[in-house]
């Protein structure tokens, strides 16, 4: 099936519910095998198949349950590929290729962390966030390396081919030839006094026959100029013959010059003189034969040029008349007048060789430049992750472990597996944990509690641990103007995010507000929490320019919430004291809110540290100011040991209390604090106070809340921090029944 297919080439057939015409197809053949031949035939279910290669047609004509299919696509070199791989030796490599690989991936996750004693050693703390499911790194590296393999067999496919290939582009043209003859009737034994073509001709009739030869010549790829250059001469001939041999010609028409590509010849033939031809020779030979051959023998002779290719050809055809003394007739009537003939003119084109992909042409040269296009992007591509992913390994142990084992890790919060099992066995190593983990079939459980990161296997009734305590050697920042510039370019240039955390009503699990909690995307450090920039701001006298942004920022997004038709809940914020006791701050707060055209009643100012704030009159001043243009205010961290006292609530017109997480981890098992809470909940009754649970954990929290008519509540349980996309999504979803 050359030049498209190539032997070693694997062609993928597909069954179809029909085979017509014109399709290339895979049949069985009884003594060959499978064979691939393109339909040229069919009778029924029986078909005739031919090889485009092949000057043949197939000796063996296959039914139609013989076929296997037709033609879909073909891999290039995919045959010879398969051949290559039934030789022992080719096996064999091919097999330790993939063997190779596959123990590589597998020696890649299970290589050891270096053995340390378990909390005998500490380490320096990671500078940025440690990936929690290795950021799918080594997948992306193996994707890219997938990716990668490709483009390059592809290549070495593309570059074993040439560029170019020669295929055959032959010229065709034809002669259309035309022949008439008449006589009169003198008689009327005719339906007509015409003798018309096609008709015999009597000789007592008449002698004189007028006839007309005609000619035409016809290219498809002549062009207008080329038809007004063909010249060429024509002439018309008679030829008297019987079966023995005997033959005498004449001239009708003598040679004739013609430009262009038609003429029309007309000529007159006298009976009567070739009646007298046949007399004479039957009278001197004394041989008679009962008829005698009259061809009329029309000689085209041209020249010129077809798509500037030059070219001279010769057309004869032939009208053979039977006659004897009395008549002439064309003894197989108009259907044996056959005036048409072919020609062609060998050529040949080189065009831009291409390969077939899926059915498709592909340019060879398309070919090899997206080969090395797909090549150079998974290259560059896979740059990055094997890169971070070297810088990860090498960072510290934490980094390490949660990216050499991150399908085996789990991230759990506040719950030690050890505290609910009756043995507990801590290992020398991690690489010991994991040997656990697989010998049991169980998850490797990771607890991180600030700089104690803990690792636990379960076993029924037995914990099987390896704990790392890392802590902090040095700030992320240690040198202030450094920080200062930092914390300023990422002020300017929007380094900061802020993530909305839900506030759910318990009774139908609706969202009535969120928190937003503030992130620094360092480009060099990662994702940073407040706790690792916040401090050295307030140390810096930046603090004020952060929570400036915030507000910002905050009365930015209820706006566009707004403004975009999308729900809107309240948004707590948190504002240092040292912001809200500046002179200018109660404008500036609201010179930001009438900017945006910002609701007050959409934001609730949290108070944090608040012995401190309930220590400063002016810092009370001028939240009570605040409150007044229909800001709330709301009690954070409330009900802790060190923060705060029950008569706060009377100095601010307090909007909410939002009890700590400490309190409500200890509530499911905890009588005091539940008495607590009940306490808290019924005393803001009272006051017309809202009270908010903070770090709601489980099912088991809400159930508890909901028994201490605690009626609002936030945690991951009920919802993670998300961004302001993710967060209008959430609420623009139906409510839900609860939890």
């Amino acid at each position: 099936m050359e030049p498209d297919i190539e032997l070693g080439d694997l062609v993928i057939a597909r069954v179809a519910a029909d085979y017509q015409l014109d399709q290339r197809v895979v049949y069985r053949h009884p003594q060959v095998g499978f064979v691939f031949h393109r339909i040229i035939g069919q009778d029924q279910d029986t078909f005739l198949c031919k090889g485009d290669n092949n000057e043949w047609t197939d000796s063996y004509y296959p039914q139609k349950n013989d076929i296997v299919g037709k033609y879909w696509f073909y891999l290039p070199g995919g045959g010879a590929f398969i051949n290559k791989l039934r030789e022992p030796l080719f096996f064999v490599l091919f097999t330790l290729i993939i063997l190779v690989v596959l123990a590589s991936i597998f020696l890649f996750q299970r290589e050891e962390v270096p053995q340390k004693k378990a909390r005998s050693k500490r380490h320096i703390m990671d500078t940025k966030n440690t990936p929690s499911t290795g950021e799918s790194r080594q997948e992306i590296l193996l994707v890219f390396g997938i990716i990668a393999i490709a483009a390059l067999i592809f290549g070495l496919i593309s570059f074993s081919r040439p560029l170019t290939k020669t295929i055959s582009d032959n010229i065709t043209y034809k002669h259309e030839g035309g022949f008439e003859y008449s006589a009169r009737d003198r008689d009327g034994i005719y339906d007509s006094n015409l003798i018309q073509t096609g008709d015999p001709v009597y000789l007592r009739l008449t002698c004189d026959v007028s006839m007309v030869f005609s000619y035409q010549f016809f290219s498809p790829r002549m062009t207008e100029k080329e038809a007004g250059d063909i010249t060429g001469t024509y002439q018309v001939n008679a030829l008297l013959s019987d079966v023995d041999g005997w033959k005498r010609s004449f001239t009708l028409v003598p040679e004739t010059e013609f430009v262009g590509t038609s003429f029309e010849s007309p000529m007159e033939l006298d009976l009567c003189q070739v009646q007298t031809l046949i007399l004479e020779k039957e009278e001197k030979t004394e041989a008679k034969n009962r008829w005698y051959s009259l061809a009329i023998l029309p000689d085209v002779k041209l020249g010129g040029s077809l798509d500037g290719h030059p070219y001279q050809d010769i057309f004869k055809p032939l009208i053979d008349f039977q006659m004897d003394t009395n008549i002439l007739r064309l003894p197989e009537g108009l259907e044996g007048i056959v005036l048409d003939g072919e020609g062609v003119i060998e050529n040949d084109r080189v065009i831009p060789n291409a390969m077939l992909i899926f059915g498709k042409e592909l340019s060879i040269t398309n070919a090899r430049g997206i080969s090395l296009i797909i090549f150079g992007i998974s290259l560059l591509g896979a740059v990055y992750p094997a890169w971070t992913l070297v810088r990860d390994l090498r960072k510290s142990d934490i980094s390490r472990i949660q990216v050499q084992y991150h399908p085996l890790l789990v991230d759990i919060k506040d719950g030690n597996p050890a505290n609910q099992v009756e043995q507990v066995v801590e290992v020398a190593s991690f690489a010991d944990l994991t040997k656990m983990a697989e010998r049991y079939g169980a998850m490797i459980l990771h607890e991180s509690l600030g700089s104690f990161h803990r690792y636990s296997v379960q076993d029924d009734q037995t914990v099987y641990q390896y704990a790392i305590e890392v802590f902090k050697e040095g700030s992320l920042f240690p040198d202030r103007n450094d920080y200062k510039k930092a914390l300023q370019q990422a002020i300017n240039e929007d380094q900061l995010e802020l993530y909305y955390q839900p506030v759910v009503l318990l009774k139908d699990s609706s969202i009535v507000g969120v928190e937003a909690f503030l992130r620094w995307s360092h480009p060099e450090l990662g994702l940073l929490y407040p706790a690792d920039f916040i401090s050295q701001a307030e140390e810096s006298d930046l603090i004020s320019d952060i929570d400036c942004w915030v507000t910002q920022k905050i009365c930015q997004q209820i706006h566009d919430w707004k403004d975009s038709g999308k729900p809107v809940v309240p948004v707590s914020i948190n504002i240092s004291p040292e912001t809200i006791i500046n002179k200018d701050f109660i404008k500036d707060f609201t010179a930001v809110m009438l900017e945006n055209l910002c609701d007050p009643g959409l934001i609730q100012i949290e108070i944090n540290r608040s012995n401190q704030i309930f220590q400063d009159e002016r810092i009370m001043d001028h939240l009570s100011k605040l409150h007044d243009t229909g800001v709330n205010l709301a009690i954070d961290a409330f009900a802790t040991d060190s923060a705060n006292q029950i008569n706060q609530i009377f100095h601010l017109p307090i909007n909410s209390l939002k009890i700590d997480r400490t309190v409500i981890q200890d509530i499911k098992n905890n009588q005091n604090a539940q008495r607590l809470v009940g306490a808290l909940a019924a005393m803001a009754k009272s006051l017309k106070i809202d009270v908010i649970a903070q770090g709601v954990e489980s099912k088991e929290d809400i159930k508890a809340l909901k028994a201490k008519k605690i009626e609002f509540a936030q945690g991951f349980y009920l919802g993670k921090p998300v961004q302001a996309d993710d967060l209008a999504e959430l609420l623009s979803k139906p409510k839900s029944k609860g939890k």
